[in-house]
């Protein structure tokens, strides 16, 4: 095959495969997520069996928030993309002190998603991390979570009340109708898991990723135009 051969053969797949690519980015979620806890979470994304997590971030690691108050007292926002078979997780704990709880609103794809007890499930997980250490109060290490996640017996969540209930008041950003979600008991000294009860794309009735991955009609035609492409220039070599 001649070098004008080979540069119009490498250029017209070189497209194609753009083409290919693009529809398997269109099966990623945006999600923006407002977030508290009282006292402290981490959010994370990953798959059913928790041995792919990603973590998006976590509120403060002290007592008080950054803008004053208590560390829930004002929620964080968090913008972040998954694909559509992902789960949202949440990984929520307590200053070993009286309440525990916590609350969310999130928008998937242009649709609403509450920390709804309907539309959540948890586990109680290992040992409460500020407890442990108040100095560093890090989140659960990605293998912790893993081992518990991977085959967990998940149950119902239990809703408190709704956004605007005492001892919280109302977190602003998040939706009137978003419940706090109880977790595990200052008491017991652990922390709780939880996580969407459908994957994002279950959710927010986005495609699935199966579908969204194979070529659309324009991808196909790229890939046709290759293939009269190539022989239409073996011809001219040939002649």
């Amino acid at each position: 095959m001649n070098k004008l051969l080979k540069s119009a053969v490498f250029g017209a797949i070189t497209s194609a495969s753009l083409l290919t690519i693009g529809v398997v980015e269109a099966s990623a979620a945006d999600i923006k997520a407002t977030v508290t806890a009282d006292n402290f979470y981490g959010i994370f994304y990953g798959n059913e069996s928790g041995s792919d997590l990603n973590l998006v971030g976590r509120n403060e690691t002290g007592d008080f928030g950054s803008s004053g108050g208590y560390n829930w007292s004002k929620a964080e926002t968090w913008d972040f993309k998954v694909n559509n078979d992902d789960y949202i997780y949440l990984v929520a704990w307590d200053d070993g002190r009286v309440a525990e709880s916590w609350i969310g609103e999130f928008e998937i794809a242009g649709k609403t998603l509450l920390s709804g007890a309907d539309d959540w499930e948890y586990i109680v997980g290992g040992d409460n991390p500020y407890l442990a250490d108040k100095n560093t109060n890090l989140l659960p290490g990605d293998a912790e979570l893993t081992s518990l996640i991977d085959g967990a017996q998940w149950q119902d969540t239990i809703s408190i009340g709704k956004n605007g209930i005492n001892p919280w008041k109302t977190i602003d950003g998040v939706n009137e109708n978003a419940d706090w979600l109880k977790t595990a008991s200052h008491t017991e000294g652990k922390y709780t898991i939880f996580r969407t009860g459908e994957s994002v794309g279950d959710l927010a009735d986005l495609p699935d990723e199966d579908t969204a991955d194979v070529p659309e009609p324009a991808s196909m035609l790229g890939l046709l135009a290759v293939s009269a492409m190539v022989t239409t220039m073996k011809h001219k070599v040939k002649a």
